[in-house]
């Protein structure tokens, strides 16, 4: 009996349309960029109901013939490619020749199109694969697709659909690279009768970056140039005050071809080196040229993943362009590990960067951070070279009346110095087999008394308690005991009505978000209205924030809100606070002396803080006498 059966066409083209169109984002990927390879110099996008209601989207490009019109939507039509051959030098965004049979297998599409010289030009219908109409009309120069009902007849793909809202977003997120990768094309996206984004065309790739950043961000960019004959690199690299809490910003382009590429991101992240405090991520906008002989784009049908021929000489050039915009005369030989993350690298070790995980469905991004537990495990058994990331040396900001910790106070306390050792000229004779050194631990800092013994590195202070010796963060110490006192008092709701509002420029996903926490916002202080183009208008801010920290904050938060999808407003609250604290905090580098020291431990001994600060870093180690004694072999 023959059980083995070849699908008919219809089957075979909406099982293959999944590969390609996925969303509706994907459709407008597609029906784009071929837009960009017909030569459009002005592309208007427009989407309603997230794109599943309708797309249509217009360019000036060259347009096609009638025959050409009805062979487009077979499957494996092209004009991008002739043989084989052809694969091994790609020129063009599209070449599969598969985008338009899946949009038509899933989807109503309406094509108008003509091309510059002809009389007319021609309109074909087709629902479901089906050509329902195929006449001359009358219609101007380019090509014009309108795509509505997206998967009406796939109902499974359908419901697995995000909301119309999020599906919006990641058509603005699309557009947005699309402007970057291509400042030269006039681009326009219209979302529910609203223009959302508007380039003007002109080849200015920082007007640009202002209509999708914001204007406030342009004087935190640093051009980006390197050509070594392989491989060209031009673009923009935002400094630390441009730095965001996720890689949403990162946008990467091979001869104009958005990528994803988790191996870029991390090159860059090594790069900027200890400019960005841990947990945060660059703005980075890249265009890289590149012989097509050098890189296949054929992987997947989505077309986002690119692989190299020569893959160190292009992360080489990435974190060589990155240092010189940067301002840094030295680029470093670039090892292995500045490309990938180790296994173990997360908080530990010599870098400050964090472990990341990526979501595959939208690109989004998540920060991985380990739990205060796990930390403390990681802290009791501390990897060779293993060191805490350290904050910047700047002044302590403290709002909350504790300006007694100043970061230039005279220190009255020893500050200790590494003496010549003797060791090289005698050493030491070895025994066999060296007992393991004491690893330092956690423990209660008690009420008896206790001897300053001085400040190690303007970091960390060194106290001894009876035969125990205690190493604290100052930093993680003073935050832990602000966040106390402010949950004690809590965060209300009081405003501060700002004298002129503040517009801030959202990105498309927090755009996407925010609607629906606005009360949650409210609750916290703040006043917040849509003013359109992804921009809000913020009208008041909650007390415990000045504006610069409010908009931070709101940023943080929509991006927990896109991690975690819910979060209550006492969780909200908990973000500030932390926020606040870490903020007014004692900061690394500043120098203490004795009594600002003592009134900080008085505080621990007083009302029992507890040991880890509010993000989960341990705030003190102690080690025991004995375990001094096993170190230096006068115990064995």
């Amino acid at each position: 009996m023959e059980i083995i059966r070849v699908l008919d066409t219809h089957t075979a083209n909406r099982i293959a349309a999944g590969e390609v169109v996925d969303r509706p984002a994907s459709i407008v990927k597609e029906l784009v960029e071929n837009a960009i390879d017909a030569g459009a110099s002005h592309i208007v996008i427009e989407a309603n109901g997230g794109g599943i209601d309708l797309i249509r989207i217009r360019d000036d490009g060259c347009g096609m013939s009638e025959k050409d019109a009805v062979t487009a939507f077979a499957r494996h039509a092209t004009s991008k490619i002739h043989t084989a051959s052809d694969l091994e030098d790609i020129g063009t965004l599209g070449f599969r020749g598969e985008a338009l049979a899946s949009i038509a297998a899933v989807s109503r599409v309406t094509l108008r199109t003509k091309m510059q010289d002809a009389e007319n030009g021609v309109c074909v219908r087709i629902h479901g694969g089906e050509i329902v109409e195929n006449a001359p009309t009358g219609c101007a120069d380019g090509t014009l697709f309108l795509v509505e009902n997206v998967f009406y007849n796939t109902p499974a793909r359908l419901k697995f659909l995000k909301s119309a809202r999020t599906e919006a977003a990641m058509i603005s997120d699309y557009v947005s690279r699309m402007m970057m990768a291509y400042p030269q094309i006039a681009f326009k996206l219209v979302q529910n009768d609203r223009t959302i984004y508007q380039s003007a065309g002109d080849g200015d790739l920082l007007q640009v970056l202002g209509c999708v950043y914001g204007k406030d961000t342009l004087p935190h960019l640093k051009p980006l140039s390197f050509d070594d004959g392989y491989i060209r690199l031009q673009g923009y690299a935002g400094t630390a005050q441009a730095a965001k809490n996720n890689r949403l910003a990162q946008s990467f382009f091979i001869n104009h071809r958005y990528i994803k590429s988790q191996k870029l991101s991390f090159t860059v992240q090594r790069a900027y080196d200890t400019r960005l405090m841990s947990g945060r991520f660059p703005l980075i906008v890249m265009d890289m040229c590149i012989s097509g002989r050098e890189i296949d784009v054929n992987v997947h049908p989505n077309k986002l993943d690119v692989r190299f021929k020569q893959e160190d000489r292009v992360m080489h050039a990435a974190y060589a362009a990155v240092r010189a915009a940067l301002g840094t005369a030295e680029i470093p030989a670039m090892l292995k590990q500045d490309v990938m993350p180790t296994p173990r690298e997360i908080w530990f070790g010599h870098s400050a960067e964090n472990k990341v995980g990526v979501s595959q469905e939208a690109g989004i991004e998540a920060e991985a951070r380990p739990s205060a537990a796990s930390y403390m495990l990681q802290a009791q058994q501390p990897q060779p070279g293993a060191a805490y990331v350290r904050e910047p040396a700047v002044q302590a900001s403290t709002a909350v009346d504790d300006s007694r910790y100043s970061a230039h106070a005279a220190p009255d306390i020893p500050v200790f110095t590494i003496l010549p050792s003797r060791a090289a000229a005698s050493p030491m004779p070895q025994p066999d087999s060296a007992p393991a050194a004491p690893n330092p631990v956690q423990t209660e800092f008690t009420t008896a008394p206790y001897q300053v013994i001085g400040q190690l590195f303007n970091c960390y202070l060194i106290i001894q308690q009876g035969e125990a010796a205690f190493f604290i963060d100052q930093h993680a110490a003073h935050e832990r005991k602000l966040y106390e006192q402010m949950m004690q008092k809590g965060l209300h709701a009081d405003a501060q009505i700002l004298l002129t509002p503040h517009i801030e420029t959202l990105s498309a996903a927090e755009y996407a978000i925010l609607p629906a926490h606005i009360e949650d916002f409210r609750a916290l202080g703040f006043d917040i209205e849509d003013f359109g183009s992804m921009s809000v208008s913020i009208r008041a801010v909650p007390h415990i924030f000045g504006k610069p920290q409010a908009v931070s904050f709101l940023h943080d938060a929509l991006d927990m809100l896109e991690r975690k999808e819910k979060l209550s407003t006492a969780e909200l609250k908990r973000s500030a606070i932390i926020q606040q604290a870490c903020k007014h905090a004692i900061k690394a580098g500043a120098i203490l002396d004795e009594m600002q020291i003592r009134e900080l431990l008085d505080d621990f001994q007083a009302n029992g803080v507890p040991l880890t600060c509010p993000h989960g870093r341990p705030v003190m180690m102690q080690m025991q006498k004995s375990e001094f004694e096993k170190l230096f072999k006068r115990l064995v």
